[in-house]
């Protein structure tokens, strides 16, 4: 099992940055919404491959001061797409930029006995939750032409659902054997992979 988790971290990270690259390569034939996917596929990116470089020479491998970075960035850049989407105000540019702080520092003003990362991301996945399924239902409501990234927006909510049991129940596998908690992160990490191959796919069949 841990074989294969491995194999699935190093597919979504691999996955991940050639979904980066072709939207960098066809970031011209993006609208100004759609250009914040690839914002976020940066973050990803820069965060994961420096998670990864840290793991490679550093001597204990600690990576966890990155995930406060993970946790904002993914968090800016996604409420960005459906900010554009939605034709909002950009005064919520300014609220989800304050959140995004409050994620990156919450750790420097509040008790490590009380404060989580995951709590964090709780409340980040439910936000993204949130603006993805209102986006999708307005497009269904209005009658909307379908969204040429409809389907990187349903992945969007689903990948999203399914974090947050996974970051709620983590520390209650934690207790059973490794197995069980490589087994339930690996499914992450299968679901990583198929939002990183729609972003592939999406940015392949966009038409000038």
């Amino acid at each position: 099992m841990q074989d294969f988790f491995d194999i699935t971290v190093n597919l979504a990270r691999i996955l991940g940055a050639v979904a980066f690259v072709i939207g960098i390569i066809r970031f011209k034939r993006l609208t100004k919404a759609e250009k914040w996917y690839v914002f976020y596929l940066f973050v990803v990116f820069c965060i994961e491959y420096i998670s990864y470089a840290l793991d490679w020479f550093s001597k204990d491998g600690n990576n966890t001061f990155l995930y406060p970075f993970y946790i904002a960035g993914e968090f800016f850049t996604i409420t960005g797409v459906f900010i554009k989407k939605l034709n909002l105000n950009r005064s919520y540019f300014i609220l989800t930029g304050v959140i995004s702080l409050f994620f990156l520092s919450a750790d420097q003003f509040l008790s490590s006995d009380l404060y989580k990362n995951d709590y964090s991301k709780g409340i980040s996945n439910l936000v993204i939750i949130s603006l993805a399924g209102y986006t999708l239902l307005q497009e269904i409501k209005k009658g909307i032409a379908k969204d040429r990234f409809s389907a990187v927006d349903k992945m969007i909510f689903l990948y999203f659902t399914v974090s947050i049991f996974i970051f709620i129940f983590q520390h209650q596998l934690m207790e059973f054997p490794i197995a069980y908690f490589t087994a339930f992160w690996s499914v992450n990490n299968i679901l990583c992979c198929l939002f990183y191959s729609l972003f592939i796919k999406t940015f392949l069949t966009l038409k000038k």
